[in-house]
């Protein structure tokens, strides 16, 4: 804790809706993006795959990136998150308690 801090305590939970809440208008780097849903949809092909016999026929066209990216927000593990943050193109600003773009 630093005591010379001026700024207030944000919790995460707080931040990561108001981040959901900005993905419609966040500019991703669409293209790590796809590469990550792409590897994403792979992997629970092979699940699905080897633990229930099952073919999924989802191609990675069919998933929308910004969507993907409020799942992992909301449920992702904190690497995913930081993954993800790393995609952002846009510039996320933090005022008063409050997220913005600039």
């Amino acid at each position: 804790n630093d005591s010379k801090c001026k700024n207030t305590i944000v919790k995460e939970e707080v931040l990561i809706e108001q981040l959901v809440n900005l993905m419609d208008t966040i500019k991703l780097d669409e293209i790590a993006m796809k590469e990550k849903i792409k590897e994403e949809v792979q992997r629970i092909k092979r699940f699905q795959s080897s633990l229930l016999g099952k073919k999924d026929e989802t191609e990675t066209t069919d998933i929308d990136i910004r969507n993907y990216a409020k799942y992992i927000l909301r449920g992702g593990k904190t690497e995913e998150k930081r993954e993800l943050l790393n995609c952002l193109r846009s510039t996320v600003c933090l005022e008063k308690k409050i997220l913005s773009l600039r």
